[in-house]
């Protein structure tokens, strides 16, 4: 089970059916409020509805204390019972959907009328289901009255409170899509919203909350500010009826589209929807083709991924760039697909047009087409330390890590001008890979420590025009160190979660973790145990794409490993997908 120990959940199974109604530990019914250890496991069997029981007559303090945090794990999600734990003016004011508190375990604690419960392992979601962040501890403040006679909580977070396994067995981790500040591609924003009818409803308030004063340089959305959503989004025939209320007349037809393409993108996650309807204020909002019947392709040119992008691999073969499957490449027809330059790695275009080379000695950066047979070879830095492999953006920006001997500098190349930026975590450290997303909206760096890597992801904000403003706070991503403290590579493996390599003894081990640095296991991903000491990965942000571990000229297929792949041929280095 998913961050509990299982052992302990087993265990605990005899006496779940009992605790879906009173509790398996009984409580004292007078004296001060004790609240017993609950571990996380203690929550209900996945797959299986839970109806909570609502507050009995001449419940003890304690007794509504338990009532109202086992009411809150009431599957599907709802709040309507423990709401009949508050008083009247509580009930009234508590706002469940501001914030998502999950915990591992609550210990004992005691307190009268105002009840101090020390919870551990703590994670924080907002009002999207977007984690903010992880406390190893934090306690839980609830006040008591009686109310005609009864106990029943006063004061109360806004927030829904539950066990961090109840959490994974219920809410699913998905995207909402926003544009960037150009408006020129979608970016996915990682949230978590309940499985079941409620998760189209989910993502569409999800979208409906407009992103925060610091998400403004990263994402922006076009639903206009106070639109709500009516009380669900039915699903009839595979069509999602999407009913807003606002002011149809600040709906434009460009405003329109991008609200659609925002709604398309989103919802697609969904296997239940292959249309969207979508009204303002009882007004339609229609696409190009005049229908207010949307299918799901609208809005492909904003791909995160990039608009028709290669899905060839690309290496060099004796020093020249070639392109291709594993065992069947071709040399390129540009400059350096003819000649052995003598180049040590490569980054290419998402289209596939443009290649980046980094020299033998890892001193320049030279540019070059691979589709144009005469073109040039332009260099576009020169004087570097120590160039890593390059990544390229939607924007056709070059971002290049120049390891400079234990002081790394990030250099971007845009329009063929090179210039240094200032990365909060990764400048002027040791940095042995950078990658940057191809929506251009992220940075994840593998920073060298004294005893153990760490992998830091950071935003990158830009004004409306695109230009460059700077970057975002470092968020560390979560990675177990099991015997393993060393990152030999790292890759993307969807446009919001990360491969990363690491290598210890004789065995190599792959995990994919979220880019926003939410803990928990990918369900496309996981975790991948390889008895090669593997140094290399190679991946694209694709469904359905490959990813492989290299071990010397060994091919690992990670997405197929029952699959034989052919060995690399002699000369072949450099393997990569292109962005």
């Amino acid at each position: 089970m998913n961050r509990t120990a299982t052992t302990t959940y087993r265990a605990l199974l005899l006496c779940a059916a009992g605790a879906l109604l009173a509790g398996c530990v009984q409580m004292p019914s007078e004296g001060p409020v004790e609240v017993p250890q609950v571990s996380a496991a203690t929550d209900d069997l996945p797959g299986f509805a839970f109806d909570p029981r609502p507050p009995q007559p001449g419940e003890s303090a304690s007794d509504v204390v338990t009532g109202f945090l086992e009411a809150m794990r009431a599957t599907p999600v709802r709040t309507t019972v423990a709401r009949q734990y508050l008083s009247s003016a509580a009930a009234d004011e508590w706002q469940p959907e501001q914030q998502i508190i999950t915990y591992s375990e609550i210990g004992s604690s005691s307190g009268g009328t105002a009840v101090q419960i020390p919870m551990t392992d703590v994670n924080l979601y907002d009002a999207r289901g977007a984690w903010q962040r992880t406390q190893k501890a934090r306690v839980l403040s609830l006040g008591l009255v009686q109310e005609d006679g009864e106990w029943r909580i006063d004061e109360v977070p806004d927030a829904l409170i539950v066990p961090d396994s109840w959490f994974d067995d219920t809410y699913e981790r998905v995207s909402l899509y926003f544009f960037d500040p150009t408006t020129q591609v979608l970016v996915p924003e990682p949230v978590f919203v309940p499985r079941g009818d409620p998760f189209a409803s989910s993502l569409v308030r999800g979208l409906l909350i407009a992103p925060n004063a610091e998400s403004e340089q990263v994402v922006r959305s076009y639903f206009p500010s106070g639109a709500t959503l009516g009380l669900s989004v039915p699903i009839t025939s595979g069509i999602a009826e999407v009913s807003l209320t606002g002011d149809p007349g600040a709906v434009d037809q460009e405003t329109g589209e991008r609200m659609l393409a925002q709604l398309v993108w989103t919802l697609r996650q969904d296997p239940r929807i292959n249309a969207v309807r979508l009204t303002v204020g009882e007004r339609a909002i229609s696409f190009q083709s005049g229908s207010p019947l949307v299918p799901l392709s609208v809005g492909t040119f904003y791909d995160p991924n990039g608009v028709d992008a290669s899905g060839d691999l690309f290496a060099l073969s004796d020093g020249r760039v070639v392109s291709g499957d594993v065992g069947a490449f071709k040399p390129t027809l540009g400059p350096l697909g003819q000649t052995d330059t003598g180049a040590r790695s490569i980054g290419v275009s998402i289209p596939g047009t443009r290649v980046a080379a980094v020299s033998g000695d890892g001193t320049q950066l030279s540019v070059a087409p691979t589709e144009a047979a005469g073109g040039q070879a332009v260099t576009v830095v020169a004087g570097a330390v120590d160039l890593s492999a390059p990544s390229w953006d939607v924007r056709d920006r070059i971002w290049v890590l120049d390891r400079n001997g234990g002081r790394a500098r990030v250099l971007v190349v845009q329009d063929g001008v090179s210039s240094a930026v200032d990365v909060p975590g990764v400048g002027d450290r040791t940095v042995t890979r950078l990658l940057v997303s191809r929506d251009a909206s992220r940075l994840v760096a593998v920073v060298r420590g004294p005893r153990t890597d760490r992998v830091v992801a950071l935003r990158i904000r830009y004004d409306e025009a695109g230009a460059l403003l700077g970057f975002g706070e470092p968020q560390v991503l979560p990675l177990p160190v099991e015997g393993s403290p060393r990152i030999r590579d790292i890759g993307w493996r969807s446009p919001t979660t990360v491969s990363v390599l690491s290598v210890a003894d004789d065995f190599s081990q792959v995990r994919t973790v979220s880019v926003d640095g939410a803990p928990g296991e990918i369900a496309t991903g996981g975790t991948t145990r390889l008895r090669f000491r593997t140094r290399t990965l190679v991946s694209a942000p694709v469904e359905g794409s490959d990813v492989y571990a290299l071990a010397g000229r060994t091919v690992i297929d990670l997405t197929h490993p029952e699959r034989s792949v052919p060995d690399l041929a002699r000369g072949i280095t450099g393997l990569t997908f292109v962005g």
